[in-house]
């Protein structure tokens, strides 16, 4: 049973046997400086982990425009993290109500913070329901 998985390429999760995997608790996707957005088939495959995935972190993604839509889905998602050199990120998907923990640090875009910040971000109230919310972006 496979309980972390680290990868650099999301492609790799529509390969044999990760295609099949229906239980992961923890994914880390980084180190990629072409990824700009997730396509059909990979957001599709967070629907076959959505209720064991618990932590789930993007890092090092420097293209990355658009994290996946179906993390909405993701009914087990306790913390997400997103950290160190995502700067083309400027907006956040719709959260699952599961979520207890979200982090974005390091280089992000100034436009993700703007819109999350505590006093007065326009799209505050899309992260309100998470308990521990850490923005600490540069």
């Amino acid at each position: 049973m496979l309980s972390d998985l680290r990868i650099s390429d999301p492609s790799v999760l529509l390969m044999e046997p990760l295609r099949s995997i229906a239980s992961l608790k923890e994914l880390t996707i980084s180190s990629n400086d072409e990824l700009v957005s997730f396509p059909n088939e990979a957001e599709q495959w967070f629907l076959n982990v959505r209720s064991s995935l618990s932590k789930l972190q993007f890092g090092w993604l420097k293209s990355l425009q658009s994290l996946p839509s179906s993390l909405e889905s993701l009914s087990s998602l306790q913390e997400l993290i997103i950290g160190y050199n995502v700067p083309m990120l400027r907006e956040l998907p719709n959260l699952p109500p599961s979520l207890e923990s979200l982090k974005i640090w390091g280089e992000c875009h100034p436009e993700l913070k703007e819109r999350y910040r505590e006093d007065g971000g326009s799209d505050r109230h899309k992260i309100a329901h998470i308990p521990h919310i850490d923005i600490s972006t540069k």
